[in-house]
């Protein structure tokens, strides 16, 4: 895990040969619709069960966790195109040999996608009264898959929609509420800072998982027109805005009903007390089901991006990251991912808990590649130098120790939520992959190749 300078490469002809079509609306929305997920429905409500109504003070301390973890990888992005995403970090932080342990962490951190079908479902049925969950959370992966099968613009045009769609139902639910708060017991009482600042720590770092997504662009580098610099201000700005948002809305969430009727309820018995009916309806089709479909959308679209050079450099079947000769997409990947998704729908799993158990490991990852990042000025000096968000050196070194801090004690808000359990689960998902690298870099099968480029 040097910090030596990183040669260019001289060729790019070996690596994918993805569409490069993606502009800074497009990537904006990816970002939107994967930021405004399940998190923001299902999360608030817990997060006053905490915290209660300073919720909204949750929100901002869980956004600048959020904008530390991703500070530096935004500052990467900034520098150079990542055609492996994650795996192409972890390669140049990491090291070539520790691509089993990226790629452990990676699957346990992926197989909850299931549970933005099962939300968008779930919406769905209480909106139309009844119906078949199961049903519809399958036909909604199915959906995304086969439109994320004809290629990126498929994706991002869809993705449009829906993202535009969800940002004016959230605004306006928003802009009904705010009047119907009861300010004058607002900010005080036994309803503020429920359960003092251990409870208001718990509420940010739970509220994190509702805020990720800018940082999801990164595997969308290698289809990206311009990634150095639409990359970098599409996540910012949409996870920026994102979080105003949703403190305004933590709000009107807590502000209107008794603490007691709001603590760990969904989005819609508030959007039932202020929205009349067809209000409420637009709010359940372009927030609720929007919020589900964007982020299942974005994720199907990036999900593939790093196995596809896992496959490459020979951790996976290289045969697995043939692209489409047409739509120039993972097809293979995308077929494995759907069957992936779709199994623990059908057999009844309870998917959440297997996703709240994906979080630890996840950010424990974050955390590793925050430290080692601190590297990028001495690894890429000349792209670096050409980076739209180029710091002087002891501004970057500060910021990058905050940002490890910051990311570090949301790890340990983890822990504090986390039982024995998940503790374990991640503990051995994390042996698994250390072995793994080991053995199979050792076996030399693996030949790493160079996944970035001086975009």
């Amino acid at each position: 895990m040097s910090t030596e300078t990183v040669a260019a490469p001289e060729t790019t002809t070996r690596m994918p040969d993805y569409n490069r079509t993606l502009g800074f609306w497009d990537l904006f929305f990816i970002a939107v619709g994967v930021i405004i997920g399940s998190g923001i429905m299902v999360m608030t409500g817990r997060a006053i069960g905490m915290t209660g109504r300073s919720v909204c003070i949750a929100y901002v301390g869980s956004a600048i966790w959020v904008i530390c973890m991703g500070v530096p990888t935004i500052l990467m992005c900034s520098c150079i195109r990542l055609l492996g995403g994650g795996y192409t970090q972890a390669n140049i932080f990491f090291g070539p040999r520790w691509g089993g342990f990226y790629l452990s962490l990676y699957i346990l951190g992926t197989l909850g996608h299931t549970l933005y079908a099962q939300t968008f479902a779930l919406y769905f049925c209480d909106l139309i009264g009844g119906g078949n969950q199961t049903v519809v959370a399958a036909i909604m992966i199915l959906v995304f898959y086969v439109i994320n099968f004809f290629g990126v613009d498929a994706m991002s045009k869809a993705q449009n929609a829906m993202s535009m769609a969800l940002l004016v139902a959230l605004a306006w639910f928003t802009i009904r509420g705010l009047p119907k708060v009861n300010w004058s017991t607002f900010f005080g009482g036994e309803g503020w800072m429920l359960n003092g600042f251990d409870g208001l720590f718990r509420a940010s770092t739970l509220l994190t998982y509702a805020l990720l997504g800018g940082t999801s662009l990164m595997p969308y580098s290698a289809e990206a027109k311009n990634p150095l610099r639409d990359i970098p201000l599409a996540a910012a700005l949409s996870t920026i805005g994102i979080a105003v948002l949703f403190s305004l809305m933590g709000i009107v969430c807590s502000g209107i009903l008794p603490l007691e009727q709001v603590i760990d309820q969904s989005l819609s018995l508030i959007a039932r007390h202020v929205l009349t009916y067809p209000e409420f309806v637009f709010f359940m089709v372009g927030g609720a089901l929007c919020a589900a479909a964007t982020t299942l959308n974005g994720v199907i679209g990036s999900v593939t991006k790093p196995l596809v050079m896992l496959s490459h450099d020979g951790w996976l079947p290289r045969t697995l990251g043939t692209l489409h000769p047409k739509y120039k997409t993972p097809y293979k990947y995308l077929i494995i991912y759907f069957f992936i998704t779709i199994t623990p729908l059908l057999l009844g799993l309870n998917i959440s808990q297997v996703t709240n158990m994906t979080l630890l490991g996840s950010y424990l990852q974050t955390t590793l590649f925050i430290f080692f990042m601190r590297s990028i000025p001495k690894k890429f000096p000349e792209q670096w130098e050409k980076s739209i968000f180029r710091l002087p050196l002891p501004v970057f070194n500060v910021i990058m120790v905050i940002c490890f801090l910051a990311s570090a004690s949301n790890v340990w808000g983890m822990l504090k939520n986390s039982d024995m359990k998940t503790i374990a689960i991640n503990s051995a998902m994390i042996a698994v992959g250390v072995l793994f690298s080991l053995v199979w870099y050792g076996s030399g099968k693996v030949t790493p190749s160079v996944s970035w480029e001086s975009a």
